[in-house]
């Protein structure tokens, strides 16, 4: 499959005073030395590098490949796994790799989020909300959900002032696993700093959710793909809680749904 050449691509705007950022980015830096830890993940480079001379499909030849199919009907890499739970993880090709870009199908996320997104009022939700203005199909990539990079004590910080002042909560936790057991956390924060990734509100039965997607650093970045095809103007949204960082389902702040199986409450960020 030849593919047309992709460069990085996100001209999305905040409707209000926020900074937009194309990806995570670290959070100011505190002095401590958790933050010095995170400093030095940030800055580090994934060095598996791939040598395939062909599309980077076949996982006895790439160390990257099979995360990714194309899909001949939307006409776009879609992920294969969406749905499932998978300790494999989702590495892309990057520059450093030996491959064509033009014929790799393992580079998606690094090319920024997906064309003909919208911010829109969400009636359900009574806030602001992410659709898309035409089909997308399930497995398709959406977003990042991008903001500041945080150390778990800047965001036990950051979400205690935000419930002592009634604050909206988009502190994200992803716990990643390996045979059951945690093996990275990663915590974005894109209440001040992010991408168009923040509007998309929380559903107990969602369409989207969420994946850790390595492209050349060791800290993911918080994918955000369709769980299932999803209609032109069908509200987009992932469960806050879907990778095991909620606690206390039953006594945080109402859940505005309206799912058939909605819990009544919004999960409750966990950092341990």
């Amino acid at each position: 499959i030849e593919l047309s050449k992709m460069v990085f691509n996100d001209d999305y705007d905040h409707p209000d005073n926020l900074e937009y950022i194309l990806e995570s980015v670290l959070m100011p830096s505190d002095k401590s030395l958790d933050f010095k830890h995170l400093q030095d993940e940030y800055s580090s480079v994934l060095l598996n590098q791939c040598q395939c001379m062909g599309s980077c499909e076949n996982k006895d030849s790439c160390p990257h490949g099979t995360q990714f199919e194309y899909d001949s009907e939307g006409k776009e890499l879609i992920l294969k796994s969406i749905g499932e739970k998978s300790d494999i993880p989702v590495i892309e090709c990057n520059d450093l790799c030996g491959c064509n870009p033009n014929t790799c199908l393992n580079r998606l996320v690094q090319y920024g989020p997906r064309r003909n997104l919208e911010i829109f009022q969400s009636e359900i939700y009574g806030s602001k909300g992410l659709r898309s203005t035409v089909k997308i199909p399930g497995g398709a990539y959406i977003c990042e959900y991008a903001g500041e990079l945080l150390t778990h004590s800047e965001a036990r910080r950051r979400l205690r002032i935000n419930e002592e002042l009634g604050l909206m909560n988009y502190v994200l936790v992803l716990n990643e696993y390996s045979n059951d057991e945690k093996q990275q956390v990663t915590i974005v924060d894109p209440s001040k700093r992010g991408n168009i990734g923040r509007y998309l509100n929380h559903s107990c039965e969602p369409n989207c959710q969420i994946v850790a997607v390595r492209t050349d650093c060791p800290i993911p970045k918080i994918g955000i793909f369709a769980g299932r095809g999803i209609q032109a103007g069908e509200e987009l949204c992932f469960h806050y809680g879907g990778e095991g960082q909620s606690k206390n389902i039953n006594n945080g702040r109402p859940c505005l749904c309206a799912a058939p199986n909605c819990t009544g409450f919004m999960p409750n960020t966990a950092i341990e």
